[in-house]
């Protein structure tokens, strides 16, 4: 597309087909709301087309992580249920420019080769844990451990990951976790 031209059909939906499975784990990352994430992105793309006429194709990633992130952070602040570490996860994310979709796209990568050297036990450990998010007691009974060992594997799991991975990344795990579990 060339300045000043508006968006074509072929261009928006090229746009949209390359675009929306990454735009949707990144608000399902926040909203922990597989509906609310592909309402989040769906508003995006319908506002993205109600720009075409003004928006750049040189900008358009930015301009749609950004408002995916903003838009799942309304969402999140509106619903009464919090994951832990929240309001410092938000304040993380909020901060975050346009151009950390690229980090945060290598985040992902660099936890999923992280979670595929885990042994599989550990990995249904965190599924249950941060993807379907039960409680501790929950993931305990469908998997026929104790309490105390649920929470001895994501200790253990995170404590390598903090190796891994390093200290500042770790607290995005809850989040990442999702993206990369689908």
């Amino acid at each position: 597309m060339t300045e000043g031209v508006a968006m074509t059909v072929l261009e928006y939906e090229q746009l949209f087909k390359q675009n929306f499975e990454r735009l949707y784990y990144h608000s399902l990352d926040i909203v922990h709301d597989e509906d609310v994430a592909r309402d989040v992105v769906s508003d995006v793309f319908v506002n993205v087309w109600k720009l075409r006429e003004t928006i750049a194709m040189d900008t358009v990633l930015s301009y749609l992580y950004a408002s995916v992130r903003n838009r799942s952070l309304d969402q999140l602040r509106h619903r009464s249920r919090y994951v832990p570490l929240l309001d410092e996860v938000i304040h993380e994310l909020e901060n975050y420019s346009d151009t950390d979709w690229e980090k945060y796209e290598a985040r992902i990568e660099a936890l999923k080769a992280e979670l595929n050297r885990q042994p599989e036990r550990v990995r249904r450990v965190l599924y249950l844990r941060f993807y379907e998010q039960k409680s501790n007691q929950e993931v305990a009974d469908l998997l026929g451990i104790t309490v105390d060992g649920v929470k001895k594997t994501v200790q253990r799991s995170f404590a390598q990951m903090r190796v891994s991975l390093g200290k500042k990344m770790l607290k995005f795990v809850p989040l990442l976790l999702l993206a990369c579990m689908n």
